[in-house]
C-alpha cells in the first residue's frame, strides 16, 4: 500500500508557531473517493455506524463501549486474530474504522520518535513516520518517551510528543502541520494526551517552575485559538474531557491539588474543586449526573490511613537480622528503602523510596541519636508523612460556579484511591484499580461501596480498566489481563497471561479488544 505523498514544507515552523502545511490537491481527492474514506460496520437496526475509539480511553476518555459481545479467554487458537510486532512505547492505541493509530519511543534512543498507521484487518504495518526529539527530559522508569495517546478524526491523527510537540499527520501519513512546543519541566516526563473538541485540539501543558498553561489550537492549522495560564499549578500527568450536561460542555482538567472547569469555546475558568493532592494522573470521568475524579496521595497511597505498622513489619522482616526489632545502622544493607507501596514485589519499581544516603535517613528517624531506628521513631516519621498529602475521590453535581466544593459537592471517600489508573463509571457503578490488583466496586450516586477485592493478577497497573458491554478488562504491568463481570459483587471470567509487560490501556471496536505490549499489538476476537 502507497505510504503517500509527503507534504512539502516550504520552511519549518519556529517553536512553538503553528503553520498549517497545504497539500496539492492531487493528493486529495474528492472525499467520495479518498482512499481513507470512513468505512462502517452494521448496527443491529441495520444502520451504519463509525468504528472509532479516537484518543485516550476511547470517546471523551471515558473507557466504556457498548458492544454484543467480546473474547473472555484469549488463546492463539481462539480469539487471537493477528499479532505484529511493534517498537517499545506506553501510548494507547488509537483506531477510526479500519485504521490503528499509535507512537513508539526506543528508550534506547529517546531521540526517535515514531508514529505508525496499523491495518485493522490483519496487522500489516501501513507507515511509519519518525520526528527527532527537540530536548532532552528525564522519564520515570514506569514513563517513556512516547506515553501520550494520539487524537483522531475523520481526517487527520494528532500526535503529542513532550519532547518535540504537536504533529497532525492525515490517515495516510501526510504530515499536514506541526508545531513545537517547549517541554513542560517535570521529574518524572510528559504522560497527557491531546483531546478535540469541535475544531480544536486542545492539550494541558502543566510543569514545574510557573509556566503550566492550557492550549487549544486550530485542528486544520495548529495556530492557536485561545491559552489559558494555570501559573499556579505544578506538573501533572492527567489528560482532559469534556463534561457534558444540559446545554453545557464544558472543559475538565485535573491539576495538582485541584479539580477545574474551563469554558470549552474560549478557555474561561468557570468553577473548581480543591482538596486533592499534588500529584494528578488520571482522567476525569461522568455518569449519572456527577462528575468524578481522583488521585492517590504523595508515594502512591490509596488509603487516607497510611499503614504505618504494616510497612514496619515488612522492613524488620527483611532487614532486623539479629531480631530486636530495631533496625541498627549497620543493618541498613543494599536495597533497604523506604517502602512505599508495600502491595508491589520488592524488585518493582516504586516499592520502596530508594536510600541514596544512609545517614539522611538515620537523621530523619534516629531522633535520640543512638544510631538505631526504633518502631516508635518509625511510627513517629510516618505520621508525618500521612499528614502531609490525603488521597480522594469527589463527586461533583453540574451547575457549579466558582468554589464547587463549597456547593456542589455530592459525595467523597478517601479509601481505594488508584494511583495511576483513571477511575471506570459503567451501568450505575464506579471501579477503582489499585496496584496488587485491588479492586473496588462503588455505587456512583452515593459512594457507597459495593465490594473491595483482590482480582487475583498482582503486581503493578498503569493501564486503565476499560468496559466492553457487560465486561471489565484490566491489564496488569506484569502481562496478565483479567475479564470480570459486571455486577455489585466481584466475578472474575478469566485471567490472560501474555507474557510481555503491558503499559497501555486496551482499546475495544468492532467486538475486538487491541491490546498493546512492550512488544506487539494483537488484536482478539472471537473466530
Amino acid at each position: 500500500m502507497s505510504q503517500g505523498t509527503k507534504a512539502q514544507l516550504k520552511g519549518r515552523p519556529t517553536r512553538d508557531e503553528g503553520r498549517d502545511i497545504h497539500r496539492p490537491s492531487s493528493i486529495v481527492p474528492p472525499l467520495c473517493l479518498c482512499a481513507f474514506l470512513p468505512l462502517f460496520s452494521l448496527t443491529a437496526n441495520g444502520r451504519q455506524a463509525k468504528i472509532n475509539w479516537n484518543q485516550f480511553r476511547g470517546p471523551n476518555g471515558q473507557g466504556v463501549v457498548e458492544v454484543g459481545r467480546i473474547p473472555v479467554h484469549f488463546s492463539p487458537e481462539s480469539s487471537v486474530l493477528w499479532k505484529t510486532a511493534i517498537p517499545a512505547g506506553h501510548s494507547s492505541v488509537v483506531i477510526w474504522n479500519n485504521r490503528i493509530f499509535l507512537t513508539a519511543g526506543e528508550p534506547a534512543n529517546k531521540k526517535e520518535l515514531i508514529t505508525l498507521a496499523i491495518d485493522r484487518l490483519d496487522g500489516t504495518v501501513l507507515w511509519r513516520r519518525v520526528v527527532q526529539a527537540e530536548t532532552k527530559a528525564r522519564f520515570h522508569p514506569l514513563n517513556n518517551p512516547a506515553s501520550s495517546t494520539p487524537a483522531a478524526d475523520e481526517r487527520n491523527i494528532y500526535v503529542y510528543f513532550g519532547t518535540y510537540g504537536l504533529i497532525c499527520y492525515d490517515h495516510a501519513g501526510n504530515e499536514v502541520w506541526q508545531r513545537k512546543i517547549d517541554t513542560p519541566k517535570s521529574k518524572y516526563g510528559m504522560a497527557t494526551s491531546p483531546i478535540l473538541y469541535e475544531d480544536k485540539v486542545i492539550l494541558v501543558l502543566d510543569g514545574d517552575g510557573g509556566s503550566s498553561r492550557l492550549l487549544a489550537v486550530h485542528r486544520d492549522t495548529g495556530r492557536t485559538v485561545w491559552e489559558q495560564p494555570r501559573s499556579l499549578f505544578k506538573a501533572g500527568w492527567s489528560t482532559p474531557m469534556i463534561w457534558r450536561h444540559g446545554d453545557a460542555a464544558e472543559l475538565v482538567v485535573f491539576g495538582s491539588k485541584r479539580l477545574t472547569s474551563y469554558n470549552s469555546s474560549t478557555g474561561e475558568e468557570i468553577w473548581w474543586a480543591g482538596g486533592f493532592p499534588p500529584e494528578t494522573v488520571s482522567i476525569p470521568v461522568a455518569g449519572d449526573g456527577l462528575l468524578f475524579a481522583s488521585a492517590a496521595a504523595l508515594g502512591g497511597r490509596g488509603d487516607d490511613k497510611l499503614d504505618a505498622a504494616g510497612s514496619w513489619k515488612m522492613t524488620v522482616e527483611q532487614f532486623d537480622r539479629n531480631g530486636d526489632n530495631q533496625i541498627q545502622r549497620d543493618e541498613m544493607t543494599e536495597g533497604f528503602a523506604f517502602i512505599q507501596r508495600p502491595e508491589l514485589p520488592k524488585d518493582n519499581p516504586g516499592y520502596g523510596l530508594p536510600v541514596r544516603s544512609m545517614e539522611t535517613l538515620v537523621k530523619i528517624f534516629d531522633h535520640d541519636k543512638n544510631r538505631i531506628i526504633s518502631e516508635a521513631e518509625w511510627m513517629q516519621v510516618m505520621s508525618g508523612f500521612e499528614a502531609h498529602s490525603h488521597p480522594n475521590l469527589m463527586a461533583i453535581r453540574p451547575g457549579a460556579k466558582k468554589d464547587a466544593r463549597q456547593s456542589h459537592l455530592a459525595w467523597e471517600i478517601q479509601r481505594g484511591i488508584p494511583e495511576t489508573p483513571s477511575l471506570l463509571y459503567c451501568r450505575g457503578r464506579l471501579y477503582l484499580l489499585r496496584d496488587g490488583g485491588m479492586l473496588t466496586c462503588l455505587e456512583a450516586t452515593t459512594g457507597k461501596e459495593l465490594f473491595r477485592r483482590r482480582i487475583g493478577a498482582s503486581g503493578q497497573y498503569t493501564a486503565s480498566p476499560i468496559a466492553a458491554g457487560d465486561k471489565v478488562v484490566c491489564a496488569s504491568v506484569r502481562g496478565t489481563v483479567t475479564v470480570i463481570r459486571i455486577a455489585d459483587e466481584l466475578k472474575v471470567l478469566a485471567r490472560n497471561n501474555f507474557g510481555e509487560k503491558i503499559f497501555a490501556t486496551p482499546a475495544i471496536a468492532d467486538n475486538k479488544i487491541y491490546l498493546r505490549t512492550v512488544g506487539h499489538l494483537y488484536a482478539l476476537g472471537e473466530r
